[in-house]
C-alpha cells in the first residue's frame, strides 16, 4: 500500500468521533421520527425496532470495520483512494473506516431510542 494514495492517512479517533457526530443527528431525527405515530403502541413499537436494529447492525458493522483496520496494520485509506487500489487488500483499506464509521453511527442512537421507548411505552 501508500504507493499513489492520498496523505494524510486516517486516525481511529477521528473516525469514531465523525461517526458519533452523525449518529447525534440520527438521534435526534429518530427522535422527531417517533412523535409521528399518534398511536403509543406504535410509535414503542418503532422505537424498540429503531433500538435493537441499530444495536444489531451497529454491532456487526463497527466489529468488522475493527477487524479489517487491523488486518490492513493501520494504514486505511480514505474513499478518494479507491481508484488507486491495486489489489484487495488495499480495498479493504478503504472499507475498514467507513465500517467502522457507520457502526459508531449506528450504535449512538441505541439508548436515545430504548430510553424514549420506555417512556413511552
Amino acid at each position: 500500500m501508500g504507493r499513489g494514495t492520498s496523505v494524510p492517512r486516517l486516525r481511529l479517533g477521528g473516525v469514531v468521533a465523525r461517526g458519533a457526530v452523525y449518529g447525534a443527528g440520527t438521534a435526534v431525527c429518530s427522535s422527531v421520527t417517533a412523535l409521528v405515530p399518534r398511536d403509543r403502541d406504535a410509535r414503542g413499537d418503532l422505537l424498540e425496532a429503531v433500538a435493537f436494529l441499530g444495536l444489531v447492525a451497529g454491532a456487526v458493522s463497527l466489529l468488522t470495520g475493527l477487524f479489517f483496520w487491523v488486518c490492513c496494520s493501520g494504514e486505511v485509506l480514505r474513499w478518494r483512494d479507491l481508484f488507486r487500489t491495486t489489489g484487495p487488500s488495499e480495498v479493504i483499506a478503504v472499507l475498514a473506516p467507513c465500517l467502522v464509521r457507520v457502526g459508531v453511527l449506528l450504535l449512538v442512537p441505541v439508548p436515545v431510542a430504548a430510553l424514549l421507548g420506555r417512556l413511552v411505552g
